[in-house]
């Protein structure tokens, strides 16, 4: 009993003996990367023109809001067979795998042991006569258990780290989920651009027809030179090709549609014209940029890393400190197999075991700075995304703002094109213009009608941009560990 007393304080002194050996790390005048708050990136005058409506949030299934079942059925199909969403599952899985290993580093490990074995006794071993000299079977079956003392919290940081790696993992899932779902978004506002300047292109089309039959009457009534009309033969080739340009648009737009979609390109042939009802007005939630912190997939990831970089930080400066391992066994162990379950054979054993980094603290003092410059470099990223997240919302409501400018000056452009167009029509129906004149006035109609379709693809295209840049509908997990 005494021996047994002495073992264990002998095993406590040597403890604490080697914790003041361990000392204090030395971070080596280290200071931590600071993150940049919210509410240093001032955005109240740049969000300013921008309606407030706290149920601005995008929200899941975000696209449906644009109403069409087939630009639907396209986000849908992309979601459930991308393989760039594959990889980001795969990812996934592989921290949540990471995170179940690391997890298991603060349980006892348990392992079943058994063994037989045949071997020859030395005359001159430790083990007398009758075995000495002679072959024997060996015998052991026992549980063998290890348990790491985790005095320092190396092992929860580990774990902490893990977890974060998980939320980031997650994060990323999300964010490329998001990415895929603007893409389609996108891909189908230049389609319906595209047959919207077809339209456009057709119109110029019948236009040059017109002006040519005109032309050629005026020639051959002798009001006219040749060259008038090689000169609308020109211009009516340029129209066909202003539509072949057009279709061949629509043609790869839709093979883009497909790609994205995860199909062949016979899945964009069966697509049809796009029907879109674009947002009448830009509305942001209240709260920004503050709340762009749990709404952004990215900057959520960004923020995992940082946790889970300063996890590994701890668990770097874990390692300086002494580490004390328990190992245990019982079971059974015998010469001769025939004994083996016997009583006797019983065996039961202890032995903990103490490791102080004495001669490698070089090697961890590397593995120190190494985390705390992955620290840094991921403080870094989290600021830059989180300055980004909040600059794309103020791009969105810059670039909607300078739209409505333009989309109000283009229908004043549209309205006088339409007047003039129709005033010259009646004239030439009353005999005071000729249709050179119409023809011309419905150029400028055509042209205003032109960026009509490209401002409203705008539209569209920002408000997708400002889902992009509010989250679209993302929410996180609450933070593991």
């Amino acid at each position: 009993m005494k021996s047994r007393s002495s073992s264990i304080l002998s095993a406590s002194v040597g403890a604490a003996l080697a914790a003041v050996l361990a000392g204090c790390v030395d971070r080596g005048g280290w200071h931590a990367a600071a993150q940049v708050a919210p509410a240093q990136l001032s955005a109240a005058q740049a969000l300013a023109p921008a309606a407030i409506d706290t149920a601005a949030w995008p929200a899941e299934g975000w696209w449906r809001a644009y109403g069409d079942p087939q630009l639907d059925q396209l986000v849908d199909e992309a979601l459930a067979g991308s393989p760039s969403l594959t990889v980001a599952e795969a990812r996934l899985r592989a921290a949540q795998a990471q995170a179940l290993a690391t997890g298991a580093l603060q349980l006892p490990g348990v392992a079943l042991d058994a063994q037989a074995q045949r071997q020859r006794y030395p005359e001159n071993g430790l083990y007398p006569p009758p075995f000495a000299g002679n072959y024997y079977n060996d015998g052991r079956v026992a549980f063998d258990l290890s348990y790491d003392i985790d005095f320092w919290s190396r092992n929860r940081a580990l774990l902490a780290a893990a977890r974060s790696g998980v939320d980031a993992a997650e994060a990323d899932r999300a964010a490329a989920r998001l990415a895929l779902a603007v893409s389609v978004v996108r891909s189908y506002v230049q389609l319906d651009l595209w047959y919207a300047l077809l339209d456009v292109a057709n119109g110029q089309l019948k236009q040059q027809a017109s002006i040519m039959d005109l032309t050629q009457q005026r020639v051959d009534a002798g009001l006219e030179n040749a060259a008038r009309v090689k000169q609308s033969e020109g211009n009516l080739a340029l129209a066909r090709a202003g539509i072949a340009a057009a279709q061949a648009s629509i043609d790869l737009a839709r093979d883009q549609l497909a790609a994205l979609a995860g199909a062949g390109p016979d899945r964009g042939l069966s697509l049809v014209r796009p029907h879109l009802t674009a947002p009448a007005k830009l509305a942001l939630p209240a709260s920004l940029p503050a709340d762009l912190l749990g709404r952004r997939p990215d900057v959520a990831a960004a923020r995992a890393q940082v946790r889970g970089a300063a996890h590994g930080v701890k668990a770097a400066e874990a390692d300086f400190y002494p580490n004390v391992n328990l190992a245990a066994f019982a079971g059974l162990q015998s010469i001769g197999l025939d004994k083996l379950f016997e009583g006797s054979a019983t065996i039961v054993g202890v032995s903990p075991a103490l490791s102080l980094p004495v001669f490698n603290r070089r090697q961890l003092r590397g593995q120190l700075e190494a985390r705390q410059a992955q620290y840094d470099a991921s403080v870094g990223q989290y600021n830059q995304t989180l300055i980004d997240a909040v600059h794309d919302v103020a791009d969105v409501v810059a670039n909607w703002r300078a739209l409505e400018r333009e989309s109000a000056e283009q229908q004043t452009a549209l309205a006088a094109a339409q007047r003039a167009y129709d005033l010259t029509t009646e004239r030439y129906r009353a005999g005071l213009d000729n249709y050179l004149t119409v023809l011309s006035t419905e150029n400028q109609l055509l042209l205003a009608q032109a960026v009509g379709a490209e401002l409203a693809a705008q539209r569209l295209t920002f408000s997708v941009s400002l889902v992009r840049a509010l989250g679209g509908g993302y929410t996180p997990p609450a933070p593991a560990g």
